[in-house]
């Protein structure tokens, strides 16, 4: 084989670099212009206007205050699942059932209401799943969903 056809790579070595700061601490050296400084910029307030963009700018200085996000409670987890099981297994009984009844005789407004239903009862259930890390917004939905199951077993009663 030719040199041509060879591959040539630079060695790289795994050292500690001395030149770069660790991730604990921040950046020392702070430009004057720089709107991100760790030392704001003294600015002239001279009229209320002024002080107002003062306030403002010096806001800006310290970047967006951003709140944390609530850690998801492993008690509410189990709580919705639990609750979504025991939909799930009720919503299999009465898909079978509707669906011999959707083959069988039915009125013309069965099948597309009861299977909008559940389509309906899914996605608030996987809704509930989405908003897990807020108090009260899973079990609404959980709630809702219960409705439309619900919904489905009165429409059963109805179209026999």
């Amino acid at each position: 084989m030719s040199s041509a056809g060879k591959l040539k790579l630079p060695s790289v070595s795994i050292r500690k670099s001395k030149d770069l700061p660790r991730q604990s601490t921040a950046p020392q050296a702070a430009a004057g212009d720089n709107a991100w400084a760790s030392t704001p910029v003294p600015r002239a307030e001279t009229t209320a206007l002024g002080s107002i963009q003062g306030g403002i700018a010096s806001a800006k200085d310290f970047g967006p205050v951003r709140p944390e996000k609530p850690a998801v409670r492993l008690r509410r987890l189990a709580g919705v699942a639990v609750w979504a099981l025991v939909l799930v297994l009720a919503g299999v009984a009465t898909a079978i059932v509707g669906l011999f009844r959707v083959f069988g005789d039915s009125p013309a407004w069965f099948t597309p209401a009861f299977i909008s239903c559940g389509v309906i009862g899914m996605l608030l259930a996987m809704m509930a799943f989405a908003s897990l890390r807020f108090r009260g917004v899973p079990w609404m939905f959980m709630a809702a969903s219960t409705i439309t199951l619900l919904a489905a077993f009165v429409m059963l009663r109805v179209a026999a």
